[in-house]
């Protein structure tokens, strides 16, 4: 054989084989990623062209490939001001990454381009150009997502924090905020409160909206009717609050309130009631939420829902790598529950490990 012949051989490639057994690209790499679908007789004809033709895989496209199957990526399903993540949360999700994935070898990559808000609702790029290909959703998904299923039906181990309702095969570990605003405002229906206002994070997401239905739960239950007025949308802008809660005790009617707006931010709380003639502890009750169980947001509240989302996301990842390994089969369906706890008065103020801060 001359030179030129071996030089020949050695630069063939996928579409070379394609053209000569009369098929596509596609399915020569389907028979020799040995990937189903295709026919017996077809996949004889493609194998002895390879054989024939001294077909090679390149070197640099197959560790790439490789490298795709072994990295994470860590999206955001949502901009900044829509879910400001905390530097405390993200410096916890890195720690956790490592805990899980570092002795695995994996790489992992942090796809920040859809929480700049520059990716027009398309948050998974990073799989669509196979930068990563299993992947974490870290923050909310909003109500009107189309990413998931695409997602879902690409066949990529993933997981998201956050549940859909309109596609419930969504892989998912997360907390039932239904649950807590429900076990919330029952708690201060069974204290006598029947005029109770909500501060409602995530308008438009699906926490938000299951904050919302939970709320309106227990109200039905109990036999009240729902007014609007008393549910106040919120963003994490301090101004947001302060006004979202002068604005619902401005209604000397309403006792209660319950703060799901998941800033964990008791001077804003506090300057609200102010304005508006009031004192928490006073002439008022509050449930205030926190994600974490060891910590008191607001010593004057008459309890703290709890809500478990770092726990949640944790036990997320260990299935997400279990899934990876083929060690089980997704979906992931983890759904931890709410703990409502009782304040004591002479509890002491912690400061919160915040999963969201405020936006400028």
């Amino acid at each position: 054989m001359s030179k030129t012949e071996s030089s020949s051989k050695a630069r063939h490639t996928i579409r070379d084989i394609a053209r000569v057994t009369g098929v596509s690209p596609k399915t020569v790499s389907f028979v020799l990623n040995d990937r189903e679908g295709v026919a017996e007789q077809t996949r004889k004809r493609v194998l002895k062209a390879v054989k024939e033709m001294e077909y090679h895989p390149h070197a640099a496209a197959r560790a790439l490939r490789d490298r795709v199957t072994r990295s994470i990526g860590v999206i955001f399903p949502t901009t900044a001001d829509a879910a400001p993540l905390s530097q405390s949360l993200l410096n916890w999700l890195h720690e956790e990454f490592i805990h899980i994935f570092g002795s695995r070898g994996y790489y992992v990559t942090f796809d920040m381009a859809s929480y700049a808000g520059s990716r027009n609702g398309d948050y998974a790029r990073g799989v669509w150009e196979q930068a990563f290909g299993p992947c974490f959703l870290a923050g909310p998904l909003a109500l009107t997502d189309r990413v998931v299923p695409r997602l879902h039906e690409r066949g990529v181990p993933y997981v998201a924090v956050t549940r859909l309702d309109s596609f419930p095969q969504c892989s998912a570990a997360s907390v039932d905020y239904e649950q807590a605003a429900c076990l919330s405002t029952r708690h201060l229906l069974e204290k006598g409160h029947t005029r109770i206002g909500l501060l409602q994070a995530f308008q438009g997401y699906q926490s938000g909206l299951e904050r919302r239905r939970g709320y309106e739960r227990a109200l039905r239950e109990a036999g009240l009717p729902v007014d609007a007025s008393l549910i106040r949308p919120v963003t994490f802008d301090s101004h947001s609050i302060v006004n979202g809660v002068h604005a619902l005790l401005s209604d000397r009617a309403v006792t209660a309130l319950i703060d799901s707006s998941s800033t964990e931010d008791p001077v804003v709380l506090r300057e609200g009631a102010r304005r508006a003639g009031r004192r928490f502890g006073k002439d008022l009750e509050i449930v205030v939420w926190t994600y974490r169980y060891d910590t008191v947001v607001l010593p004057e509240a008459c309890a703290h829902m709890c809500l478990p989302l770092r726990q949640a996301s944790a036990e997320g990842l260990e299935h997400l790598a279990a899934w990876i390994e083929g060690r089980r089969e997704g979906p992931i369906q983890i759904l931890y529950q709410p703990t409502l706890l009782e304040t004591p008065r002479e509890a002491p103020f912690n400061d919160p490990l915040r999963v969201f801060h405020e936006t400028a």
